[in-house]
């Protein structure tokens, strides 16, 4: 019972695999400019000899990818369609295009690389055209084919190895390692296009008349440093500038100054001169306990004042 159970399943991942695969396989309605018919059939039984796939369900699965007038042609002669062999020959018959042999080997030997087509994708068209003709073309003419057809950035590499391609493989292999090497060269250089560039480690060290300015005198950080005679001239403009913006006491501020300049100028001088009657310098003479009420403040006499009194000072 186990063993049907897991038979079950694989016959359904297996039938899930190949209806993935079908949806890979382009649909084909026989107008102009489409998919060669050769090469459709040729992706077709690739596919259904990996699947090994019975006539019944080849012939099933193909009309499942047929559409417009294919399909309107397919549906009017179904009956015709017994096996898959007669049915592959009906499609080629009436879908081939009408073109001479010469007339397709003569473009077989004109393919040429697009610019922005991989080597793989050029490598595969050519072959594809090679399956058509090759009782009639030779591998070596396949490899001047590829060799004439590729790029001009790969061409030279492969001339230059030609000497070593003798199977279309090798030559396909020569040309994807040298595809990758270009490819990694030119991210590498877009790579450093784009990264910003780093300041040097040690930094030059300025001139002896280079005088480097200061936050307050840096006003972007595209300025240049200032040479001395510069730094200076700019100095006594700011200096110039504070002259002007300074503020000025005004008439009564500047009397009020003056009369405490006066003061403190009057009690130095009263602090620095000694009394007169008794000497001592923590007092003035008018404020002396000892000083006379009339006259002279030192003995008293109407007739001259203290500075000349011919007495001496009392405690002496």
């Amino acid at each position: 019972m186990q063993e049907m159970e897991t038979t079950s399943m694989e016959t359904r991942q297996l039938h899930s695999s190949q209806q993935e695969a079908m949806k890979k396989i382009a649909e084909f309605s026989g107008e102009a400019n489409e998919t060669d018919i050769d090469e459709w059939l040729f992706d077709l039984n690739n596919l259904f000899s990996l699947m090994k796939l019975k006539d019944e369900t080849r012939i099933l699965e193909t009309m499942s990818k047929l559409t417009g007038p294919a399909l309107q042609w397919y549906e009017d002669d179904l009956r015709l369609f017994t096996n898959w062999s007669d049915t592959e020959k009906a499609l080629r018959d009436r879908f081939k295009e009408f073109t001479s042999n010469s007339q397709l080997i003569q473009e077989f030997f004109y393919i040429y690389q697009e610019e922005n087509q991989s080597v793989i994708s050029f490598y595969e068209n050519v072959i594809r055209k090679y399956r058509k003709f090759q009782q009639f073309i030779t591998e070596q003419q396949v490899i001047t084919v590829l060799q004439c057809g590729v790029k001009k950035s790969l061409k030279e590499h492969l001339i230059r190895n030609e000497k070593e391609i003798k199977k279309p493989e090798q030559w396909l292999q020569i040309a994807r390692e040298e595809e990758y090497i270009q490819k990694r060269i030119q991210q590498k250089i877009n790579v450093q296009h784009h990264e910003p560039k780093n300041p040097p480690f040690f930094e030059h060290t300025l001139p002896a008349a280079t005088i480097q300015p200061t936050s307050t005198n840096v006003h972007s950080s595209n300025q240049q440093p200032l040479t001395s005679r510069h730094y200076y001239k700019k100095q006594h403009q700011q200096q110039s500038t504070s002259t002007r913006n300074r503020t000025y006491p005004t008439q009564n501020n500047y009397m009020t100054l003056n009369q405490n300049q006066k003061t403190y100028a009057k009690k130095e001088t009263q602090q620095s001169t000694p009394c007169l009657i008794c000497n001592k310098d923590n007092h003035t003479t008018t404020k002396c306990f000892y000083k006379k009420n009339n006259g002279c403040f030192k003995c008293g006499q109407p007739n001259h004042q203290i500075r000349d009194c011919p007495q001496q000072h009392f405690f002496e």
